[in-house]
């Protein structure tokens, strides 16, 4: 059976496919057109300023940091610092138990009075033999001899030597008591909390069962030790003249004057000079212990290390005072860049760990090469100096630092993921003309390479459309990078962007090439 259709239906579905048809080309032609000019990422070469600048890691130091350790031996008794604690020049930092010193001064003084007197007494001979006196008295002895001897020396004698006993005792027992006293100089803490003051005020108040004997209470017990032992020496003296003058069976020399005369000795004197000489230097030195009793803070600043404990030896370590003022970052710099530094060139250091940089200035460059370089690309210590008040440099970490070694202004430059290196100072780019399909590869001279921009100094101008990537490339499993021809002195880092940005082109974030 033959359908016939409404003539008016047919036309209908006639335009309808026609409308299809037409459709179909369209988004064909339009897709083609897309996939054409969206295969090509392109930046425009634009006039701008470019910073190329040499970046390395070094060591930090501060040029102010001191540490502070006891000149004398002995035991430590306080520490009042603690890491973070503030100080200024003067403040006590730690203490020692000053009893052991201040006997050691004692035993001194008594060296240096005994060595007086017997420098007197090689002087002065005959005060040292004894005498007789009118007022003298006979004694036999049990073999029937008489002797006759000096009564009144030898109650002279005697007296001084109770005088003696007695001025030892009032002069010395308070010092030995205060050196003997097992009571502790510290009744509570240590060491001190890390807010402690620096000062001695802010440590425990101290208790003793006795006050601290002065200098002159020391040299007054000294003194009084040395007049006992003269005076039992001459007591001694007058008792070994007695018993010789009973031995020999008969009276005493003479009953009047001086027993004997004796010729000073210059051997003696000159022994006994230099036996004082000893003595007052050892006096020095134990005087020079006792005032280093205290170990004071030699600068101002912040407490970075405490070696010292309660209880240590003077020996056991030493309290280091990190001062105000520079820090000091030591790199290493190759031949090739050394030429492009010079003393005095600005810098920006940027501590481990931080993404604020500190200003900084080149203060030396070595003439020499490290010691231990070898190979063809010797390298130089270099150091810079940087400003840091707030200490945010420490001592023995790591810091950048970026050195700017080239700088250019109203040059023509290019994204440096659009410049493939050829060799040294020269690469290629591929330019887009306008309204072609496929770029250009052109060849062209480079400059300085900083901020992931590169200078053009020939083969290309200001304007032309530069091509970042293909869209349609696949991405390398293993792509190797090599830096760009100039940059090869130097590690290029962030620096002066150019005054106008790239259109279509992201933002490059370092100076290698494709």
């Amino acid at each position: 059976m033959k359908l016939t259709m409404n003539p008016r239906l047919r036309a209908v579905l006639v335009a309808a496919v026609a409308l299809s048809v037409v459709a179909a080309i369209g988004i064909g032609v339009a897709n083609a057109t897309t996939t054409t000019s969206s295969r090509w990422v392109t930046a425009t070469a634009i006039t701008g300023d470019v910073t190329q600048n040499y970046v390395a890691t070094g060591s930090i130091s501060r040029k102010n940091t001191v540490s502070a350790a006891f000149a004398a031996s002995g035991t430590v008794n306080k520490v009042l610092v603690s890491v973070g604690s503030e100080v200024s020049a003067g403040d006590v930092l730690a203490t020692l138990d000053t009893r052991s010193l201040k006997l050691a001064v004692l035993e001194a003084e008594t060296s240096v009075a005994r060595a007086e007197l017997s420098l007197y007494n090689a002087r002065h001979p005959s005060t040292s033999t004894s005498t007789t006196s009118s007022k003298s008295t006979q004694s036999k002895t049990p073999t029937g001899v008489t002797v006759t001897f000096d009564l009144a020396g030898l109650n002279a004698a005697g007296k001084r030597v109770t005088a003696a006993v007695s001025g030892q005792a009032a002069a010395c027992d308070p010092i030995m008591a205060w050196v003997n006293d097992e009571v502790s100089t510290t009744s509570t803490t240590t060491e001190a909390s890390p807010s402690a003051s620096a000062t001695p005020s802010a440590s425990a108040s101290t208790t003793s069962s006795s006050a601290d004997p002065s200098e002159a209470e020391i040299k007054a017990c000294a003194t009084a030790r040395v007049e006992l032992t003269a005076a039992d020496s001459a007591l001694q003296a007058v008792l070994a003249a007695i018993n010789k003058a009973a031995s020999a069976g008969s009276s005493s020399p003479s009953t009047g004057g001086s027993s004997s005369s004796t010729k000073v000795s210059a051997g003696a004197v000159a022994s006994a000079k230099a036996t004082l000489l000893q003595a007052e230097q050892n006096l020095q030195s134990a005087k020079d212990d006792l005032a280093e009793a205290e170990l004071l803070a030699p600068i101002s600043g912040t407490i970075g290390t405490v070696g010292l404990s309660k209880g240590d030896s003077a020996s056991a370590g030493s309290v280091t005072i990190v001062g105000t003022g520079d820090a000091v970052v030591t790199i290493e710099v190759p031949l090739k860049t050394r030429g492009s530094l010079s003393i005095g060139a600005v810098a920006k250091v940027t501590p481990a760990g931080s993404l604020t940089a500190l200003d900084g200035k080149v203060t030396s460059i070595n003439l020499l090469e490290t010691s231990g370089t070898s190979g063809s690309s010797p390298t130089y210590a270099t150091t810079i100096a940087v400003a840091d008040p707030e200490g945010r440099l420490a001592s023995g970490a790591k810091a950048s630092v970026a050195i700017p070694i080239k700088a250019v202004t109203g040059v023509v430059s290019v994204p440096v993921s659009a410049v493939t290196p050829t060799g040294t100072g020269t690469a290629t780019v591929k330019v887009l003309a306008s309204g072609a399909t496929t770029p250009t590869t052109t060849t062209v001279k480079t400059g300085a390479v900083g901020g992931g921009w590169v200078e053009i100094t020939e083969g290309l101008t200001a304007g032309q459309v530069v091509v970042l990537a293909d869209s349609t490339a696949e991405i390398p499993a293993n792509a190797t990078r090599s830096r760009t021809g100039s940059s090869a002195s130097s590690s290029s880092s962030a620096s002066t962007k150019p005054s106008s940005t790239a259109t279509s082109a992201p933002q490059p974030s370092a100076s290698a090439s494709r």
